[in-house]
Protein backbone atom coordinates (compact mmCIF):
# COMPACT_ATOMS: atom_id res chain seq x y z
CA UNK A 1 0.00 0.00 0.00
CA UNK A 2 1.67 3.49 -0.85
CA UNK A 3 1.58 5.94 1.82
CA UNK A 4 3.69 8.99 2.93
CA UNK A 5 7.36 7.43 3.51
CA UNK A 6 6.82 5.56 0.13
CA UNK A 7 9.40 7.86 -1.56
CA UNK A 8 11.87 6.87 0.91
CA UNK A 9 11.49 3.10 0.06
CA UNK A 10 11.78 4.18 -3.68
CA UNK A 11 14.92 5.92 -2.49
CA UNK A 12 16.46 3.03 -1.15
CA UNK A 13 15.42 0.61 -4.11
CA UNK A 14 16.55 3.01 -6.65
CA UNK A 15 20.25 3.50 -5.02
CA UNK A 16 21.09 -0.22 -4.88
CA UNK A 17 20.12 -0.37 -8.28
CA UNK A 18 22.81 2.20 -8.97
CA UNK A 19 25.45 0.44 -6.55
CA UNK A 20 25.23 2.62 -3.93
CA UNK A 21 25.13 0.76 -0.69
CA UNK A 22 27.59 2.98 1.88
CA UNK A 23 25.85 5.52 4.36
CA UNK A 24 27.52 7.73 6.69
CA UNK A 25 25.07 8.42 9.27
CA UNK A 26 24.94 11.26 12.16
CA UNK A 27 22.35 10.53 14.71
CA UNK A 28 19.12 13.02 14.72
CA UNK A 29 15.04 12.23 15.24
CA UNK A 30 13.91 14.50 11.68
CA UNK A 31 16.35 11.71 10.23
CA UNK A 32 14.89 8.82 11.87
CA UNK A 33 12.84 7.57 8.59
CA UNK A 34 15.91 7.36 6.46
CA UNK A 35 17.88 5.73 9.45
CA UNK A 36 14.47 3.32 9.82
CA UNK A 37 14.68 1.85 6.19
CA UNK A 38 18.68 1.70 5.22
CA UNK A 39 20.22 0.78 8.54
CA UNK A 40 17.47 -2.05 8.69
CA UNK A 41 17.85 -3.36 5.34
CA UNK A 42 20.99 -6.01 4.92
CA UNK A 43 21.65 -4.27 1.47
CA UNK A 44 23.18 -1.32 3.34
CA UNK A 45 26.39 -0.86 5.19
CA UNK A 46 25.87 2.13 7.53
CA UNK A 47 28.05 3.30 10.16
CA UNK A 48 27.61 6.23 12.41
CA UNK A 49 29.78 9.61 13.66
CA UNK A 50 28.70 11.71 15.60
CA UNK A 51 30.12 15.00 13.91
CA UNK A 52 28.47 16.11 10.60
CA UNK A 53 31.43 17.74 9.68
CA UNK A 54 33.53 14.84 10.02
CA UNK A 55 31.40 12.47 9.22
CA UNK A 56 31.01 14.01 5.57
CA UNK A 57 35.01 14.02 5.00
CA UNK A 58 35.14 10.34 6.36
CA UNK A 59 32.57 9.84 3.91
CA UNK A 60 34.77 11.48 1.13
CA UNK A 61 38.13 9.49 2.20
CA UNK A 62 36.04 6.21 1.66
CA UNK A 63 34.46 7.42 -2.15
CA UNK A 64 38.48 7.77 -2.80
CA UNK A 65 39.43 4.81 -1.87
CA UNK A 66 36.78 2.74 -3.62
CA UNK A 67 36.17 4.54 -6.67
CA UNK A 68 32.17 4.62 -6.00
CA UNK A 69 29.89 6.91 -4.38
CA UNK A 70 29.03 6.92 -0.61
CA UNK A 71 25.89 8.81 1.10
CA UNK A 72 26.13 11.16 3.92
CA UNK A 73 22.61 10.87 5.94
CA UNK A 74 22.24 14.26 8.41
CA UNK A 75 18.90 15.70 10.61
CA UNK A 76 17.55 18.61 9.96
CA UNK A 77 18.79 22.51 10.51
CA UNK A 78 22.45 22.94 10.75
CA UNK A 79 23.61 19.82 10.98
CA UNK A 80 23.15 19.74 7.09
CA UNK A 81 25.41 23.35 7.00
CA UNK A 82 28.05 21.61 8.91
CA UNK A 83 28.64 18.97 5.37
CA UNK A 84 29.33 22.25 3.47
CA UNK A 85 33.40 22.39 3.87
CA UNK A 86 33.32 18.62 2.18
CA UNK A 87 30.54 18.89 -0.06
CA UNK A 88 32.79 21.80 -1.75
CA UNK A 89 35.92 19.49 -1.38
CA UNK A 90 34.20 16.91 -3.24
CA UNK A 91 32.61 19.29 -5.72
CA UNK A 92 36.56 20.77 -6.73
CA UNK A 93 37.63 16.98 -6.64
CA UNK A 94 34.98 15.57 -8.39
CA UNK A 95 34.01 13.21 -5.92
CA UNK A 96 30.49 11.41 -6.07
CA UNK A 97 28.85 12.25 -2.59
CA UNK A 98 24.95 11.55 -2.23
CA UNK A 99 24.00 14.52 0.81
CA UNK A 100 20.85 12.99 2.05
CA UNK A 101 19.52 16.07 4.65
CA UNK A 102 16.12 15.32 6.02
CA UNK A 103 14.23 18.49 6.74
CA UNK A 104 10.90 19.45 8.12
CA UNK A 105 7.74 19.76 6.31
CA UNK A 106 7.88 22.74 3.93
CA UNK A 107 5.04 24.65 5.45
CA UNK A 108 6.85 25.56 8.57
CA UNK A 109 9.98 26.61 7.32
CA UNK A 110 10.67 30.53 8.55
CA UNK A 111 8.02 29.93 11.34
CA UNK A 112 10.12 29.86 14.19
CA UNK A 113 9.84 26.11 14.14
CA UNK A 114 12.62 24.36 15.88
CA UNK A 115 15.33 22.73 13.51
CA UNK A 116 14.02 24.69 10.79
CA UNK A 117 16.23 26.07 7.90
CA UNK A 118 15.99 27.07 4.37
CA UNK A 119 17.56 23.80 3.24
CA UNK A 120 16.44 23.47 -0.51
CA UNK A 121 19.22 24.08 -2.45
CA UNK A 122 20.93 25.17 -0.13
CA UNK A 123 24.74 23.81 -1.10
CA UNK A 124 23.41 24.81 -4.92
CA UNK A 125 26.82 26.64 -5.73
CA UNK A 126 28.84 23.32 -4.37
CA UNK A 127 26.84 20.14 -5.91
CA UNK A 128 26.31 18.64 -9.55
CA UNK A 129 22.07 18.70 -8.54
CA UNK A 130 19.94 19.20 -5.79
CA UNK A 131 16.47 18.16 -5.67
CA UNK A 132 13.92 18.11 -3.01
CA UNK A 133 11.89 15.00 -3.22
CA UNK A 134 8.00 15.64 -2.33
CA UNK A 135 6.67 15.19 1.36
CA UNK A 136 4.06 13.42 0.05
CA UNK A 137 4.02 10.28 -1.46
CA UNK A 138 0.82 8.79 -1.19
CA UNK A 139 -0.51 8.53 -4.87
CA UNK A 140 1.05 6.98 -8.07
CA UNK A 141 1.29 10.31 -9.92
CA UNK A 142 3.75 11.76 -6.56
CA UNK A 143 5.54 8.42 -6.73
CA UNK A 144 6.06 9.19 -10.45
CA UNK A 145 7.58 12.39 -9.95
CA UNK A 146 9.87 11.15 -6.90
CA UNK A 147 11.55 8.53 -9.05
CA UNK A 148 12.11 10.62 -11.82
CA UNK A 149 13.69 13.05 -8.90
CA UNK A 150 16.08 10.73 -7.87
CA UNK A 151 16.71 8.98 -11.50
CA UNK A 152 17.88 12.90 -12.52
CA UNK A 153 19.98 12.95 -9.23
CA UNK A 154 21.40 9.42 -9.15
CA UNK A 155 22.34 9.90 -13.12
CA UNK A 156 24.18 13.34 -12.36
CA UNK A 157 26.02 11.06 -9.42
CA UNK A 158 27.62 8.42 -11.65
CA UNK A 159 28.25 10.70 -14.71
CA UNK A 160 32.27 10.10 -15.00
CA UNK A 161 32.41 14.20 -14.49
CA UNK A 162 31.65 13.04 -10.73
CA UNK A 163 30.87 15.35 -7.72
CA UNK A 164 28.08 15.70 -5.37
CA UNK A 165 24.56 15.28 -5.46
CA UNK A 166 21.97 17.08 -2.77
CA UNK A 167 18.76 14.93 -2.04
CA UNK A 168 16.51 17.25 0.45
CA UNK A 169 14.00 14.75 2.26
CA UNK A 170 11.76 16.68 3.85
CA UNK A 171 9.30 15.03 6.32
CA UNK A 172 6.07 15.30 8.16
CA UNK A 173 5.36 12.98 11.48
CA UNK A 174 5.22 10.19 12.28
CA UNK A 175 8.47 9.82 12.22
CA UNK A 176 9.07 6.15 13.83
CA UNK A 177 6.51 3.79 13.50
CA UNK A 178 5.12 4.77 9.77
CA UNK A 179 3.78 2.03 7.70
CA UNK A 180 5.50 -0.63 6.23
CA UNK A 181 7.08 -1.22 2.93
CA UNK A 182 4.84 -0.49 -0.46
CA UNK A 183 5.24 -2.87 -3.13
CA UNK A 184 5.42 -0.38 -6.17
CA UNK A 185 8.10 -0.84 -8.22
CA UNK A 186 10.55 2.06 -8.51
CA UNK A 187 10.52 3.52 -11.84
CA UNK A 188 14.81 3.74 -12.84
CA UNK A 189 15.67 6.17 -15.65
CA UNK A 190 18.88 4.60 -17.36
CA UNK A 191 21.73 6.88 -18.79
CA UNK A 192 23.78 5.71 -21.43
CA UNK A 193 27.53 5.92 -22.01
CA UNK A 194 28.81 8.15 -24.71
CA UNK A 195 32.42 7.78 -26.10
CA UNK A 196 34.21 11.18 -26.58
CA UNK A 197 36.61 11.35 -29.69
CA UNK A 198 38.51 14.56 -31.11
CA UNK A 199 37.28 15.24 -34.48
CA UNK A 200 39.99 14.44 -37.17
CA UNK A 201 40.48 18.38 -37.97
CA UNK A 202 41.12 18.72 -34.04
CA UNK A 203 43.77 16.22 -34.37
CA UNK A 204 45.23 18.02 -37.34
CA UNK A 205 45.29 20.95 -35.65
CA UNK A 206 46.97 19.46 -32.34
CA UNK A 207 49.50 17.41 -34.71
CA UNK A 208 50.23 20.86 -36.73
CA UNK A 209 51.28 23.01 -33.53
CA UNK A 210 52.96 20.12 -32.36
CA UNK A 211 55.42 20.63 -35.37
CA UNK A 212 55.50 24.48 -35.17
CA UNK A 213 56.27 24.62 -31.35
CA UNK A 214 59.90 22.50 -30.43
CA UNK A 215 59.30 23.24 -26.57
CA UNK A 216 56.59 21.35 -25.26
CA UNK A 217 55.57 20.54 -22.13
CA UNK A 218 53.21 18.56 -19.91
CA UNK A 219 52.07 19.75 -16.44
CA UNK A 220 50.11 17.22 -14.69
CA UNK A 221 47.79 18.57 -11.61
CA UNK A 222 46.11 16.14 -9.06
CA UNK A 223 45.17 13.05 -10.01
CA UNK A 224 43.48 10.33 -7.65
CA UNK A 225 45.09 7.15 -7.27
CA UNK A 226 42.65 4.88 -9.81
CA UNK A 227 43.54 7.64 -12.31
CA UNK A 228 46.69 5.79 -14.12
CA UNK A 229 48.07 7.63 -17.09
CA UNK A 230 51.51 7.29 -16.08
CA UNK A 231 52.14 4.70 -19.13
CA UNK A 232 50.94 7.62 -21.73
CA UNK A 233 53.10 10.05 -19.99
CA UNK A 234 56.03 7.88 -19.78
CA UNK A 235 56.06 7.03 -23.22
CA UNK A 236 55.89 11.37 -24.47
CA UNK A 237 58.51 12.08 -22.18
CA UNK A 238 61.25 8.56 -23.11
CA UNK A 239 59.93 8.57 -26.58
CA UNK A 240 59.17 12.24 -27.63
CA UNK A 241 61.53 14.04 -25.29
CA UNK A 242 58.35 15.97 -23.69
CA UNK A 243 58.90 17.81 -20.68
CA UNK A 244 56.47 16.52 -18.30
CA UNK A 245 56.19 18.14 -15.00
CA UNK A 246 54.14 16.24 -12.35
CA UNK A 247 53.77 16.66 -8.43
CA UNK A 248 53.57 14.37 -5.59
CA UNK A 249 49.95 14.28 -5.60
CA UNK A 250 49.83 13.91 -9.52
CA UNK A 251 50.63 9.97 -8.29
CA UNK A 252 52.64 9.40 -11.37
CA UNK A 253 56.51 8.20 -10.93
CA UNK A 254 59.17 7.91 -13.68
CA UNK A 255 62.47 8.80 -13.57
CA UNK A 256 62.00 10.94 -17.05
CA UNK A 257 59.82 13.27 -15.24
CA UNK A 258 60.02 16.46 -13.40
CA UNK A 259 58.56 15.84 -10.05
CA UNK A 260 60.29 18.12 -7.77
CA UNK A 261 59.06 21.33 -9.40
CA UNK A 262 59.81 23.92 -6.95
CA UNK A 263 63.22 22.33 -6.35
CA UNK A 264 64.10 22.55 -9.82
CA UNK A 265 62.46 26.33 -10.40
CA UNK A 266 64.73 27.84 -7.32
CA UNK A 267 67.98 26.18 -9.24
CA UNK A 268 66.97 27.59 -12.82
CA UNK A 269 67.84 31.07 -11.29
CA UNK A 270 68.19 33.67 -14.34
CA UNK A 271 68.09 31.67 -17.17
CA UNK A 272 64.54 30.85 -16.84
CA UNK A 273 64.43 31.41 -20.99
CA UNK A 274 65.83 28.32 -21.72
CA UNK A 275 63.21 26.40 -19.74
CA UNK A 276 59.71 28.40 -20.83
CA UNK A 277 57.82 25.79 -22.83
CA UNK A 278 56.31 27.15 -26.50
CA UNK A 279 53.34 24.46 -26.33
CA UNK A 280 51.51 23.57 -23.00
CA UNK A 281 49.45 21.08 -21.90
CA UNK A 282 48.06 20.92 -18.45
CA UNK A 283 45.80 18.06 -17.62
CA UNK A 284 44.44 17.03 -13.65
CA UNK A 285 43.49 18.83 -11.00
CA UNK A 286 45.16 21.73 -8.50
CA UNK A 287 48.53 22.09 -9.03
CA UNK A 288 50.84 23.09 -5.66
CA UNK A 289 52.89 24.61 -6.81
CA UNK A 290 52.51 28.81 -6.98
CA UNK A 291 56.21 28.86 -8.41
CA UNK A 292 55.23 26.91 -11.64
CA UNK A 293 51.94 29.24 -11.71
CA UNK A 294 53.83 32.27 -11.68
CA UNK A 295 56.50 30.97 -13.90
CA UNK A 296 54.31 29.75 -16.78
CA UNK A 297 51.93 33.19 -16.07
CA UNK A 298 55.28 35.22 -17.27
CA UNK A 299 56.14 32.73 -20.13
CA UNK A 300 55.63 33.56 -23.75
CA UNK A 301 53.49 30.67 -24.41
CA UNK A 302 52.09 30.47 -27.92
CA UNK A 303 49.84 27.74 -27.53
CA UNK A 304 48.13 26.34 -24.33
CA UNK A 305 45.77 23.43 -24.27
CA UNK A 306 43.81 22.16 -21.60
CA UNK A 307 42.15 18.73 -20.95
CA UNK A 308 39.34 18.16 -18.63
CA UNK A 309 35.98 16.73 -18.70
CA UNK A 310 34.42 19.61 -16.61
CA UNK A 311 36.73 22.16 -16.04
CA UNK A 312 38.42 22.68 -19.86
CA UNK A 313 37.82 26.16 -19.83
CA UNK A 314 40.10 27.10 -16.57
CA UNK A 315 42.83 29.20 -17.64
CA UNK A 316 44.98 29.21 -14.53
CA UNK A 317 47.87 30.44 -16.64
CA UNK A 318 46.42 33.20 -18.64
CA UNK A 319 47.21 31.51 -21.92
CA UNK A 320 44.42 29.64 -23.14
CA UNK A 321 43.99 28.91 -26.53
CA UNK A 322 42.09 25.51 -26.57
CA UNK A 323 40.14 23.88 -23.76
CA UNK A 324 39.61 20.07 -24.29
CA UNK A 325 36.19 18.32 -22.96
CA UNK A 326 38.05 14.89 -22.43
CA UNK A 327 39.77 13.14 -20.00
CA UNK A 328 43.54 12.95 -19.96
CA UNK A 329 43.44 9.27 -20.90
CA UNK A 330 41.22 9.69 -23.49
CA UNK A 331 42.86 12.66 -24.90
CA UNK A 332 46.47 10.84 -24.41
CA UNK A 333 45.73 7.88 -26.02
CA UNK A 334 43.79 9.82 -28.56
CA UNK A 335 46.86 12.23 -29.69
CA UNK A 336 49.26 9.39 -29.42
CA UNK A 337 47.78 8.05 -32.49
CA UNK A 338 48.83 10.59 -34.73
CA UNK A 339 52.83 10.46 -36.49
CA UNK A 340 54.07 12.73 -33.58
CA UNK A 341 57.83 13.70 -34.27
CA UNK A 342 60.38 13.64 -32.00
CA UNK A 343 60.48 16.85 -29.33
CA UNK A 344 63.70 19.75 -29.29
CA UNK A 345 66.03 17.46 -27.45
CA UNK A 346 68.29 20.36 -26.09
CA UNK A 347 64.76 21.73 -24.04
CA UNK A 348 64.54 18.30 -22.59
CA UNK A 349 68.02 18.20 -21.46
CA UNK A 350 67.94 21.09 -20.24
CA UNK A 351 65.26 20.02 -17.52
CA UNK A 352 66.78 17.23 -16.72
CA UNK A 353 70.11 18.67 -16.15
CA UNK A 354 68.19 21.38 -13.81
CA UNK A 355 67.07 18.49 -12.30
CA UNK A 356 70.40 16.89 -11.36
CA UNK A 357 71.65 19.79 -10.35
CA UNK A 358 68.31 21.02 -7.44
CA UNK A 359 69.21 17.29 -6.34
CA UNK A 360 72.61 17.66 -6.02
CA UNK A 361 72.02 20.95 -3.98
CA UNK A 362 69.01 19.31 -2.21
CA UNK A 363 71.08 16.25 -0.89
CA UNK A 364 74.19 18.71 0.23
CA UNK A 365 71.55 20.86 1.83
CA UNK A 366 70.26 18.43 4.23
CA UNK A 367 73.17 16.47 4.96
CA UNK A 368 74.29 19.78 7.22
CA UNK A 369 70.56 20.52 8.15
CA UNK A 370 69.70 21.04 12.02
CA UNK A 371 66.13 19.51 13.66
CA UNK A 372 63.68 21.48 11.81
CA UNK A 373 60.57 20.80 9.68
CA UNK A 374 62.44 20.21 6.72
CA UNK A 375 65.00 17.65 8.28
CA UNK A 376 61.71 16.08 9.70
CA UNK A 377 60.20 15.09 6.40
CA UNK A 378 63.40 13.69 5.13
CA UNK A 379 63.23 11.29 8.07
CA UNK A 380 59.95 10.64 7.98
CA UNK A 381 59.86 9.81 4.24
CA UNK A 382 63.07 8.00 4.46
CA UNK A 383 61.21 5.66 7.09
CA UNK A 384 57.54 5.06 5.36
CA UNK A 385 57.17 1.38 4.46
CA UNK A 386 56.08 0.88 1.15
CA UNK A 387 52.75 -0.41 1.36
CA UNK A 388 51.15 2.99 3.17
CA UNK A 389 49.59 5.52 1.27
CA UNK A 390 50.18 8.75 2.50
CA UNK A 391 47.40 11.84 3.60
CA UNK A 392 49.26 15.37 3.12
CA UNK A 393 46.92 17.80 5.20
CA UNK A 394 46.92 21.38 4.05
CA UNK A 395 48.75 23.93 4.47
CA UNK A 396 52.71 23.11 4.98
CA UNK A 397 53.20 19.20 4.51
CA UNK A 398 51.71 18.87 0.95
CA UNK A 399 54.23 21.80 -0.10
CA UNK A 400 57.06 20.23 2.10
CA UNK A 401 56.01 16.89 0.13
CA UNK A 402 56.69 18.50 -3.16
CA UNK A 403 60.17 18.88 -2.50
CA UNK A 404 61.11 15.25 -2.28
CA UNK A 405 61.73 12.82 -4.77
CA UNK A 406 59.38 9.42 -3.74
CA UNK A 407 60.31 6.21 -5.53
CA UNK A 408 58.03 3.30 -3.82
CA UNK A 409 55.05 4.03 -5.86
CA UNK A 410 53.32 5.34 -2.72
CA UNK A 411 49.93 6.71 -3.16
CA UNK A 412 49.86 10.55 -2.21
CA UNK A 413 46.39 12.22 -1.45
CA UNK A 414 45.40 15.40 -0.19
CA UNK A 415 42.21 17.62 -0.01
CA UNK A 416 43.10 19.61 -2.66
CA UNK A 417 40.25 20.61 -3.95
CA UNK A 418 39.47 23.91 -1.74
CA UNK A 419 42.77 23.38 0.10
CA UNK A 420 41.23 24.05 3.74
CA UNK A 421 42.73 22.57 6.50
CA UNK A 422 39.60 21.41 7.58
CA UNK A 423 39.12 17.50 7.31
CA UNK A 424 42.23 16.58 6.44
CA UNK A 425 42.33 13.88 9.55
CA UNK A 426 38.59 12.87 8.52
CA UNK A 427 39.39 12.36 4.98
CA UNK A 428 42.45 10.13 6.18
CA UNK A 429 40.43 7.92 8.12
CA UNK A 430 37.36 7.25 5.80
CA UNK A 431 40.25 6.30 3.52
CA UNK A 432 41.79 4.27 5.55
CA UNK A 433 38.80 2.66 6.71
CA UNK A 434 37.60 2.06 3.16
CA UNK A 435 40.79 0.91 1.76
CA UNK A 436 41.84 -1.20 4.52
CA UNK A 437 45.63 -0.67 3.30
CA UNK A 438 47.92 0.91 6.24
CA UNK A 439 47.54 5.25 5.83
CA UNK A 440 50.13 7.32 7.24
CA UNK A 441 48.62 11.42 7.48
CA UNK A 442 51.44 13.81 8.13
CA UNK A 443 49.55 17.27 9.39
CA UNK A 444 50.63 20.21 11.27
CA UNK A 445 49.33 21.19 14.50
CA UNK A 446 46.64 23.71 12.83
CA UNK A 447 45.22 21.11 10.51
CA UNK A 448 45.20 18.63 13.75
CA UNK A 449 43.90 20.48 16.60
CA UNK A 450 40.81 21.97 14.16
CA UNK A 451 39.63 18.16 12.95
CA UNK A 452 40.35 16.85 16.58
CA UNK A 453 36.50 15.45 16.68
CA UNK A 454 38.11 12.81 13.69
CA UNK A 455 39.10 11.11 16.51
CA UNK A 456 35.85 10.74 18.07
CA UNK A 457 35.00 7.61 15.77
CA UNK A 458 33.90 4.37 16.63
CA UNK A 459 35.48 3.35 13.15
CA UNK A 460 38.91 4.77 13.34
CA UNK A 461 41.19 2.10 11.30
CA UNK A 462 43.78 0.47 13.63
CA UNK A 463 46.13 0.60 10.71
CA UNK A 464 45.63 4.67 10.45
CA UNK A 465 48.96 6.20 11.03
CA UNK A 466 49.01 10.16 12.01
CA UNK A 467 52.45 11.93 12.41
CA UNK A 468 51.82 15.46 14.08
CA UNK A 469 54.46 17.87 12.95
CA UNK A 470 53.47 20.59 15.48
CA UNK A 471 55.41 23.69 15.23
CA UNK A 472 53.17 25.75 17.77
CA UNK A 473 51.11 27.27 15.06
CA UNK A 474 50.68 27.74 11.08
CA UNK A 475 53.82 27.58 10.46
CA UNK A 476 53.57 28.49 6.30
CA UNK A 477 52.59 32.45 7.96
CA UNK A 478 56.49 32.47 8.92
CA UNK A 479 57.39 31.65 5.66
CA UNK A 480 55.35 33.21 3.18
CA UNK A 481 56.19 37.35 2.41
CA UNK A 482 53.50 39.50 4.63
CA UNK A 483 52.53 38.47 7.51
CA UNK A 484 55.96 38.59 9.44
CA UNK A 485 56.25 42.03 8.47
CA UNK A 486 53.11 43.10 10.84
CA UNK A 487 53.09 42.92 14.62
CA UNK A 488 50.68 40.46 14.47
CA UNK A 489 52.12 37.65 13.09
CA UNK A 490 52.17 35.29 16.15
CA UNK A 491 48.35 35.91 17.39
CA UNK A 492 46.82 36.47 14.49
CA UNK A 493 48.77 34.60 11.79
CA UNK A 494 50.24 31.81 13.25
CA UNK A 495 48.27 32.06 15.71
CA UNK A 496 50.89 31.02 18.35
CA UNK A 497 49.89 27.80 20.88
CA UNK A 498 50.97 25.52 23.56
CA UNK A 499 48.21 22.74 22.76
CA UNK A 500 49.81 18.91 22.52
CA UNK A 501 47.63 16.08 21.63
CA UNK A 502 48.69 14.04 24.30
CA UNK A 503 45.37 13.94 26.51
CA UNK A 504 43.54 14.24 23.19
CA UNK A 505 45.16 10.53 22.01
CA UNK A 506 44.45 9.35 25.84
CA UNK A 507 40.62 10.34 25.30
CA UNK A 508 39.83 8.84 22.03
CA UNK A 509 42.00 5.61 23.33
CA UNK A 510 44.89 6.46 20.54
CA UNK A 511 48.32 5.15 20.89
CA UNK A 512 51.07 8.41 21.68
CA UNK A 513 54.25 8.90 21.30
CA UNK A 514 56.48 11.87 21.04
CA UNK A 515 59.16 13.37 19.48
CA UNK A 516 61.66 16.54 20.05
CA UNK A 517 64.78 15.66 18.13
CA UNK A 518 66.30 13.73 15.26
CA UNK A 519 67.57 11.18 17.18
CA UNK A 520 64.21 10.53 19.22
CA UNK A 521 62.54 10.54 16.24
CA UNK A 522 64.59 7.65 14.31
CA UNK A 523 64.39 5.54 17.21
CA UNK A 524 60.42 6.03 17.39
CA UNK A 525 59.82 5.68 13.52
CA UNK A 526 59.90 1.75 13.96
CA UNK A 527 57.84 0.98 16.74
CA UNK A 528 55.61 3.69 15.10
CA UNK A 529 55.01 2.00 11.91
CA UNK A 530 54.53 -1.65 12.85
CA UNK A 531 51.35 -3.40 13.34
CA UNK A 532 49.18 -2.19 16.68
CA UNK A 533 45.60 -2.69 17.98
CA UNK A 534 45.19 0.93 18.10
CA UNK A 535 45.57 4.25 15.75
CA UNK A 536 48.67 5.70 16.59
CA UNK A 537 49.71 9.37 17.08
CA UNK A 538 53.44 10.44 16.58
CA UNK A 539 53.72 14.14 17.66
CA UNK A 540 56.71 15.95 16.55
CA UNK A 541 57.49 19.25 18.47
CA UNK A 542 59.47 21.22 15.95
CA UNK A 543 61.26 24.74 16.56
CA UNK A 544 59.00 27.72 14.51
CA UNK A 545 61.37 30.38 13.86
CA UNK A 546 64.25 28.02 12.58
CA UNK A 547 62.08 25.99 10.82
CA UNK A 548 61.12 29.56 8.91
CA UNK A 549 64.36 30.14 8.57
CA UNK A 550 65.62 26.76 7.42
CA UNK A 551 63.27 26.34 4.59
CA UNK A 552 64.40 30.05 3.51
CA UNK A 553 67.87 28.91 3.48
CA UNK A 554 66.63 26.02 1.40
CA UNK A 555 65.72 28.02 -1.10
CA UNK A 556 68.27 30.36 -1.17
CA UNK A 557 71.13 27.46 -1.30
CA UNK A 558 69.57 26.08 -4.49
CA UNK A 559 69.25 29.45 -6.14
CA UNK A 560 73.14 29.76 -6.15
CA UNK A 561 74.84 29.89 -8.91
CA UNK A 562 77.40 27.06 -8.89
CA UNK A 563 78.57 27.47 -13.07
Amino acid sequence: MIHDKSGLYHLARLMKAGGIHRLVVSPGSRNAPVITVFCNDPDFHCISIVDERSAAFFALGMALALNEPVAIVCTSGSAALNYAPAIAEAYYQHVPLLVLTADRPVEWIDQADGQTIRQRDVFAGYVRRSVELPQQTNSKDALWFNDRLISEALNTLTNPAGGPVHINLPFAEPLYGFGGNDQESAKRIHQLTLSSQLTIASLNLFKQEWENHPRKMILAGQFAPHDDVTELLHYLAHEKDMVVLTETTTNADDDAFIQTIDRCLSAIGSKKADYTPDMLITLGGQVVSKRIKSFLRKAQIMTHWHIDPIDWQIDTYQHLTHGVQLSAAEFLKQILSLPLSKNNQQYFTNWQHIKQTSQIKHNDFLSNCSFTDLKVFETVFEAVPSQYDIHLANSTPVRYAQLFDHTKNTKFLSNRGTSGIDGCTSTAAGYCYASQHPSLLITGDLAFFYDSNALWNPNLPKNLRIILINNQGGGIFRYIDGPDTTNLLETYFEARHQTTASHLAKAYHVDYMEAADLSSLKQLLPAFFAPNERPVILEIHTPPEQSAATLRAYFDYLAQDNS
